[in-house]
């Protein structure tokens, strides 16, 4: 079987291909260097994973995710194609061991592994038939997530000068894919670029000083799956209470959950059991749930290019979706605060790293390949640090190739058995939870009577099919009695060294570029806010303008006043039911929202703002409307 339809039918499921995917893929085949430009959902990954099965040998796919890298491999493995990943928890040579006699189709690993010494000695022994860079954005200095150890990629053409390289990106403007093909050294590449327009999903900027009543108002009596995307942890637990308390079918996620509930929770929104997912904007990434009808954005993103990927995961089936930014006055103020003030300066990365290397024991030279869990908070607390521009500053390590940062929560629990294995036996002849706890422990811990052992507590939940607070509380219990010793920490980041600890020359290239890479970041903070106030230009024209598309046809959907002002809603008589209600009081928006029931929210807001500039009445201090006089 090498027809490449045929392969698509009986691994994907699918009957045909989407737009350009055939088109690349046979480029891909013909071994010619190929860049694809396709947006979120366009099927990236198939350009290089069904032609992997196609061609002797082994794709070598570079990203800088591991997490998403993770799930290809998962998904890959599952539909038989055999798939691996090169991490920092096994010695590389086994792995490459493994990769040159195991008959991978695929193997994934970041451009910091695959710039090693040790991987580019062996690299020629390793059957390596192409080479496809996702994320390929990540090139340029100009891109949204901009790592250095992309530029160096193209040291492999020397060594594998007969391989040809696919680059694949969702999001890329003009001076990004020139960046792309110059610095891959790309030769007589084709650019395969789908136009950014997204014509099913209508976008809307919606003006709000009561974003949960909007929300509510968004959400109620609508039956479809959605996504809620909000700036922080907090606020996505605080947004699902808000929605439960109205009968909203929802539940939060985020890096602060564990791996078993982070698992459920995922599979209880595919399969429809929860309609609304309140998420941090890491969550989406590589899920393949096409009939999400339904993203909003509680809080303005980073940047134009983080937006765009995420209303992307609207409306993949081709369906109409709506994708809603909400924002307020006080928005543009703290939007700033949230991305640039806490952009750090050379000394606090001095200084943080420095903190870090001796709060982890990292000796000077030493550190290439370890791996460390870190409570970002305790970290934070022992130096006396800013916690968020703390975390800004080990993400700007990571994309600069220091270490990989993975963000999660691991509660860790060392235990040690104080009673002998009979003594333990005679207190678990009664039956209870506690007791099933336990035994389960023992069953799976061989060593649990000789050692101090480290227990996997997402790895009992399952076994027990126990909440993850029964087992913390069964054994703190213990603990009191003097059953076991218990030592509990909670961690929510796992640093994955790539480098070895040398101060100086670790630093000193990542802090010539910081005046850039900040100059860019407020760039691109500066692009969103004036992307999300403007009320007036198409708001579809605006994503292709910021990507280099010329098009000058409006969406006819979005709440612009370009497209909406010919759409069937009469401002006009809307505007003078507004100043009726007005007239009378004072009023906020939530209540003039709440007392004009024959008007949606977003109407009401377009004809608010058209009042407002043509100043008929204005906003006061505490954001009450009143007339203009």
């Amino acid at each position: 079987m090498n027809n490449p339809k045929e392969i698509l039918k009986k691994y994907w499921g699918f009957d045909s291909f989407r737009s350009q995917q055939e088109e690349i893929i046979n480029r891909v085949l013909e071994n010619k260097d190929t860049v694809a430009l396709l947006p979120t959902g366009g099927g990236k990954s198939l350009c290089y994973q069904l032609p992997a099965f196609l061609t002797e040998g082994c794709t070598l796919v570079i990203s800088p995710l591991i997490a998403l890298m993770q799930d290809q491999v998962d998904q890959m493995n599952a539909k038989g194609i055999k798939s691996m990943m090169l991490t920092n928890t096994q010695p590389l040579n086994i792995q490459l061991d493994n990769c040159q006699y195991g008959d991978f189709k695929l193997m994934y690993c970041s451009p910091e592994k695959v710039l090693s010494k040790e991987f580019r000695q062996r690299i020629k022994e390793l059957k390596i038939n192409r080479i496809a860079v996702d994320e390929a954005h990540c090139i340029s200095e100009w891109g949204n997530d901009f790592r250095p150890a992309f530029k160096q990629i193209n040291k492999l053409r020397d060594l594998l000068p007969d391989i040809a390289i696919l680059a694949v990106t969702a999001t890329a403007t003009p001076i990004v894919l020139s960046d792309i093909i110059k610095s891959l050294n790309l030769k007589d590449s084709c650019l395969f670029q789908e136009s950014f327009v997204r014509p099913n999903i209508r976008i809307n900027s919606i003006s709000t000083e009561d974003k949960f009543g909007t929300l509510i108002k968004i959400l109620s009596g609508n039956p479809d799956s959605g996504i809620i995307y909000c700036g922080s942890r907090k606020t996505t637990e605080q947004v699902v209470k808000i929605l439960e308390q109205n009968s909203i079918s929802c539940a939060y996620y985020h890096g602060g959950r564990t791996t078993s509930e982070r698992k459920e929770l995922l599979q209880n929104w595919l399969s429809e059991k929860t309609k609304i997912m309140v998420a941090t904007n890491a969550f989406g990434m590589g899920v393949d749930k096409s009939d999400v009808r339904t993203v909003i954005h509680l809080n303005l993103p980073s940047s134009i290019e983080n937006y765009y990927q995420e209303i992307g995961r609207a409306g993949r089936d081709g369906n109409n979706a709506n994708a809603y930014l909400l924002f307020q006055a006080s928005d543009k103020k703290r939007t700033r605060e949230q991305f640039l003030q806490s952009l750090p300066d050379k000394k606090f990365i001095k200084t943080c790293y420095k903190n870090l290397c001796n709060y982890l024991n990292i000796a000077y030279g030493e550190g290439n390949d370890l791996i460390n869990n870190l409570s970002l908070k305790e970290f934070c607390k022992t130096y006396n640090l800013n916690p968020k521009k703390t975390l800004t500053t080990l993400n700007y390590l990571e994309q600069e190739g220091v270490f990989n940062l993975i963000q999660f929560s691991k509660q860790r629990a060392m235990t040690t058995f104080l009673l002998n294995q009979n003594q333990t036996l005679e207190l678990l002849k009664s039956q209870n939870e506690t007791t099933q706890i336990f035994q389960h422990i023992i069953r799976n811990y061989h060593n649990i009577f000789n050692d101090t052992v480290e227990l996997d507590l997402d790895h009992i939940v399952r076994l027990t099919n126990l909440p993850f607070k029964s087992i913390i509380s069964a054994l703190k219990q213990w603990h009191s009695e003097g059953n076991i010793e218990l030592n509990y920490a909670q961690t929510d980041i796992q640093i994955q060294w790539l480098v070895p600890r040398e101060d100086q020359y670790t630093l000193a290239p990542l802090l010539q570029r910081l005046e850039q890479n900040q100059n860019v970041k407020k760039e691109k903070v500066e692009a969103i806010i004036e992307f999300a106030y403007s009320t007036k230009a198409c708001k579809q024209k605006q994503i292709l303008n910021y990507f280099g598309e010329k098009n000058t046809q409006k969406c006819m959907k979005c709440n612009a006043l370009e497209c909406s002002q010919t759409n069937t809603i009469d401002h006009k008589l809307l505007s003078e039911l507004i100043l009726e209600h007005i007239k009378e009081n004072l009023i906020s928006l939530k209540e003039l929202d709440l007392s004009i029931s024959d008007y949606s929210t977003f109407d009401i807001g377009e004809s608010v703002r058209i009042l407002l500039e043509n100043k008929k009445i204005l906003l006061t201090k505490d954001n009450k409307l009143k007339i203009y006089s």
